[in-house]
């Protein structure tokens, strides 16, 4: 039976609170695909709350990832975060709006993945965004955008404002945004599967690489 690994991270610096209502809500939806039987679903929720502020490193753009390929931050909770990315079908974001965008910590896991860039390669995301309504589409923009650079197929997005224990529309769809994203990985993953299985690397790279940047502005 395949198996369809899932990172929810939270980068709310609260415990237990909204954003991580909304990704346990997004996790049901997940394992509720597994529950038909057809798959099997693994879940795995972590959080910027459970860091020790000494092992959460912030990057110094010091360009050392470029020549080396290796973060000069060493092993810290980001890099971790990393691992367990690479080593995932589906990751979900639960991302609180402050002041219209992401906030610090969120920031601060983004700006590390120089080090491990391209980290989506055809992984597919999701995010749970929460708080204020007026600045929901510009943190969004900013999620996307890190989703565009290091080629995730991006599932959609939920927003609920205030508790998010009492919107049950939002607990709705955002149930239903994790059985889509569990969905499209399985697709993804089958496909390619059978790709590697035939040899057919073209398609393994169109798999991978899902954004082609214009010349002068991303070049690789």
């Amino acid at each position: 039976m395949e198996t369809i690994k899932v990172l929810a991270i939270n980068t709310s610096p609260r415990k237990g609170r909204n954003t991580e209502q909304l990704l346990d809500e997004i996790l049901a939806g997940c394992r509720s695909v597994g529950d038909e039987g057809s798959l099997s679903v693994e879940t795995k929720l972590t959080g910027v709350c459970q860091a020790d502020p000494e092992d959460f490193k912030l990057c110094r753009g010091c360009w050392a990832c470029a020549k080396t390929g290796k973060c000069v931050c060493g092993d810290d909770f980001i890099k971790r975060i990393y691992d367990d990315i690479a080593r995932s079908d589906v990751v979900v974001w639960g991302v609180p709006v402050y002041f219209y965008s992401v906030p610090a910590q969120c920031k601060a896991i983004m700006d590390r993945a120089l080090a491990y860039m391209p980290v989506g390669n055809g992984k597919v995301s999701a995010t749970g965004l929460t708080c204020g309504s007026a600045g929901v589409l510009s943190t969004l923009q900013a999620m996307q955008s890190f989703y565009s650079c290091n080629d995730f197929v991006d599932a959609g997005w939920v927003a609920t404002y205030g508790k998010t224990k009492d919107k049950e529309k939002g607990k709705e769809v955002a149930f239903d945004l994790g059985r889509k994203a569990v969905r499209m990985a399985a697709i993804l993953k089958a496909a390619r599967e059978k790709a590697e299985e035939d040899g057919d690397e073209a398609l393994l790279k169109d798999l991978e690489h899902t954004n082609h940047f214009a010349y002068g502005t991303h070049t690789f």
